[in-house]
């Protein structure tokens, strides 16, 4: 009897020592930061995911402010304490190449499959032709979303024209109601509103602009400029938008206190979690001639620390990110329009943003192609169009400031 009691102490010794190599003391815990809340959902149900297939590996997700992220990773990384997964814009903006300078993250070249990916999503991973991050799947557009009820119970329907477009928001405000909800506190909410409206009126300025052909002096984008101003002016965006933030900005059109919202295609998913009730409509806004031209981003993924403790560990979950079986997950919670073959987008709004007859590269990716030397033009962006907006600098002498930034030399 004392023997078959031995036998079953250590048996169960031996179970115990493997459940905790798998799900005890040897699972490795891996620090994940995210930049927005708009993610989270999306990031936690791939994170899931990951972990139902490899349970040695846990991840926590810390979810930031876009207001703070850029100080906070920057800050983390200095002292030591860098998680060991973090987001980053790719060459989109200031920050990844920032992170390269600090040696914050990990060389990934030759270790992440991008055979799937278009070109146009991996170029803006790379430099000094070095893989510093992962792909995205998902193209990132903007879109003119409107409520459906509000547009009913006036009659409107979707503008076919520009024209058509600036009669509903003339109506609207004669109705006593907010054509559209906007914030100018954030930049990348003034950046997402505005492209569109770019993209409507000069659509050429961006393909030449693109190609190295024409520059920030050109007057098609001052047209732009000055379009927008007169949209505020008339009172398009309601009173005090200058002061309002992109939070604000998004809940505002979700309560129904504005008839439409120009932002990304990637908070379809944030209008329908503030308000499951509201009746979403969506479209590309329209050209002059009834066309309609479609700003196109790829999405990225994310970064190793170069001092992460687990290497082998954060590699695992990086090349299950780049799956497509990760991107649907992603494209489909997320609400995001596909740039893989082979995957669906979620519903037919998303099919209805991403109908367009045409594509043109982002205002602020045109910004960074050229930048003199100790320059940044994008950066002059983030930091003065909130000025523009408020009105303590005009469009032409902010045009005018990123202008002296870029050297077109370069494109030559």
């Amino acid at each position: 009897m004392k023997q078959i009691q031995i036998f079953i102490v250590v048996v169960a010794v031996v179970v115990l020592s493997i459940g905790t190599q798998v799900f005890g003391a040897e699972q490795v815990t891996l620090r994940m930061w995210e930049h927005t809340p708009q993610y989270e959902d999306s990031v936690t149900a791939v994170i899931e995911k990951f972990m139902e297939e490899n349970p040695a590996i846990k991840i926590e997700l810390e979810v930031k402010t876009p207001d703070q992220y850029y100080n906070l990773l920057s800050t983390a990384i200095q002292s030591g304490d860098a998680p060991d997964i973090f987001w980053a814009n790719g060459t989109k903006d200031t920050l990844l190449p920032n992170l390269v300078k600090m040696g914050g993250p990990m060389d990934l070249t030759g270790k992440i499959d991008l055979s799937a990916y278009d070109k146009m999503a991996t170029d803006i991973l790379y430099i000094d032709g070095k893989l510093w991050q992962t792909p995205g799947a998902a193209i990132g557009t903007r879109a003119v979303y409107y409520n459906k009820a509000i547009f009913d119970k006036y009659q409107l329907t979707v503008p076919t024209t520009f024209a058509e477009l600036e009669q509903i928001c003339d109506t609207l405000k004669a109705e006593g109601v907010t054509p559209i909800s906007f914030g100018g506190k954030l930049s990348w909410a003034v950046l997402f509103t505005f492209e569109p409206i770019l993209s409507a009126l000069s659509p050429g300025w961006l393909d030449d602009a693109a190609a190295g052909k024409a520059t920030l002096r050109d007057p098609r984008l001052l047209k732009a400029f000055k379009k927008f101003d007169e949209w505020a002016e008339k009172g398009y965006f309601g009173k005090f938008y200058a002061g309002v933030d992109e939070g604000a900005m998004l809940l505002n059109f979700s309560k129904g206190n504005a008839a439409m919202c120009i932002t990304g295609s990637w908070n379809a998913e944030t209008f329908a979690k503030n308000n499951p009730d509201l009746k979403l409509g969506a479209f590309q806004m329209p050209m002059v001639g009834g066309e309609r031209a479609m700003v196109v981003t790829y999405s990225t993924g994310y970064c190793a620390s170069a001092t992460t403790k687990h290497p082998d560990e954060v590699l695992t979950f990086l090349k299950f990110q780049v799956t497509p079986e990760a991107q649907q997950i992603l494209i489909t919670v997320q609400g995001e329009i596909p740039g893989m073959k082979g995957l669906k987008a979620k519903n037919e709004l998303i099919q209805a943003i991403g109908t367009a007859d045409r594509q043109v590269e982002s205002f602020y990716n045109i910004l960074g192609f050229w930048p003199k030397e100790g320059k940044n033009p994008r950066k002059i962006w983030e930091e003065d169009c909130t000025k523009w907006v408020s009105g303590s600098l005009t469009a032409e002498d902010f045009i005018a400031e990123l202008d002296a930034a870029i050297d077109y030399s370069k494109a030559k």
